[in-house]
């Protein structure tokens, strides 16, 4: 049953961390989390900020949205957003605040195509200027150009618009928060962060095309590791 893929899942996070002397979930139930990070990326489920960033439970908030889009600031239209972002910047005290878009991303397709869903249109149409710079850009571009573009300008609007909500302001004048703007390309598997004083993206992950996998450890729990054990424990007796 599709289902007991939910299920199945629970069971391995349930293994991962609150058996096996992990105990993460318990002592952070106990502890409370104060994570570093909060991550606002799109609703589209190929690109979510946890599965991305193999992060484990209380590292960062996350904040889907689709298209990444941050809208102006408005305390009545986005006051949901405004509300997460004030209680996670001035009662748990982030450090980074991440607007992350990505490659193919269906909702900046629906700004440049249009929609017969008229709640998306109203949604997406905010980053019309995302899609302006984008063409004022590339001129003549085919599509596929347009839409990479646009994706990235619309990192770049919703990052100049994130610094104008009012506690993200404050709390960037007083040096405590950084805020970045991300781009995912999903298709070659890189990260890219925006440089204002380039105005460009730079790739930041993986560095310089490649990286080194780490050895893979078994876990202390591991039969096959229980076995090897105590063969080298006997050989030595």
């Amino acid at each position: 049953m599709p289902k007991e893929r939910l299920t199945d899942g629970f069971n391995r996070f349930h293994e991962k961390y609150y058996e096996n002397g992990a105990d993460l979930m318990k002592k952070l139930v106990k502890d409370g989390a104060s994570p570093d990070f909060f991550i606002v990326n799109c609703i589209d489920p190929r690109n979510g900020a946890g599965v991305v960033f193999d992060a484990p439970p209380g590292q960062q908030f996350q904040r889907q949205q689709m298209g990444a889009i941050i809208p102006p600031y408005d305390p009545d239209k986005t006051a949901e957003l405004v509300a997460a972002l004030s209680y996670a910047i001035d009662t748990k005290k982030i450090k980074y605040l991440v607007i992350m878009g990505h490659s193919q991303c269906g909702a900046v397709q629906a700004l440049i195509e249009g929609t017969d869903d008229a709640l998306i249109e109203n949604w997406v149409k905010m980053a019309a200027g995302a899609k302006n710079a984008a063409e004022k850009k590339l001129g003549t571009a085919d599509k596929e150009e347009l839409l990479r573009e646009t994706e990235r300008q619309t990192v770049i609007m919703s990052l100049k618009n994130a610094l104008e909500y009012p506690m993200v302001k404050k709390a960037v004048a007083e040096g405590r928060l950084s805020v970045d703007g991300w781009y995912f390309d999903m298709e070659h598997g890189t990260l890219h962060e925006y440089r204002p004083e380039k105005d460009a993206f730079t790739q930041i992950a993986p560095q310089h095309g490649k990286r080194a996998k780490a050895p893979r450890r078994k876990p202390p729990h591991d039969p096959a590791r229980r076995k090897s054990d105590s063969a080298a424990h006997r050989r030595a007796a």
